[in-house]
């Protein structure tokens, strides 16, 4: 369990040292299939209703873009998904427009 955060913390300042212009490099509208289709099942068994309440709760843990793109990032590689990094791209624009609303410039 420990090596998994580590994986993540590792995930999270790697993405933390990119260039805020790479940062949303993806494209919201490809990124909202994308995540209807990989992300939302998971969501909704684990937060019920429609699986929003993730991104909603006042403790959530993603508080920065650069958290985002990690977290994005861990749950590809946790769930085993495979998506490559232009989708994951897409579903990080899609969840910082739809949710989080982070200023990236």
């Amino acid at each position: 369990m420990k090596s998994i955060y580590r994986r993540f913390a590792a995930l999270t300042l790697l993405v933390a040292s990119l260039p805020v212009f790479a940062l949303l490099a993806g494209e919201a509208e490809d990124g909202g299939p994308l995540h209807d289709q990989f992300c939302l099942g998971c969501h909704v068994s684990s937060f019920g209703g429609d699986g929003s309440a993730i991104y909603l709760r006042s403790e959530r843990r993603v508080n920065s873009i650069e958290g985002l793109m990690g977290q994005v990032a861990f749950c590809n590689e946790q769930t085993k998904v495979g998506l490559n990094e232009h989708e994951i791209d897409d579903i990080v624009a899609y969840l910082n427009e739809s949710y989080y609303e982070f200023e990236t410039d």
